[in-house]
């Protein structure tokens, strides 16, 4: 009985939790995506970068 209760106050805890953190969360959050470069910092969307993603990879040659 006592393992049921522990089982009860876990669930709620975990469902209080993800309750705050929807909350706090912007509406207009995208959920994985960069809407930056990470190489030129040019506004992306979460697409290819138009200007990093043209050019070939030398690999320092």
């Amino acid at each position: 009985m006592v393992l049921l209760w522990i089982g009860i106050a876990v669930g709620v805890l975990i469902a209080l939790i993800l309750i705050v953190k929807v909350v706090k969360t912007p509406s207009r959050d995208v959920v994985g995506r960069q809407l930056q470069c990470n190489k030129c910092g040019y506004k992306t969307n979460g697409i290819k970068c138009p200007k990093c993603g043209n050019k070939p990879q030398t690999f320092g040659v």
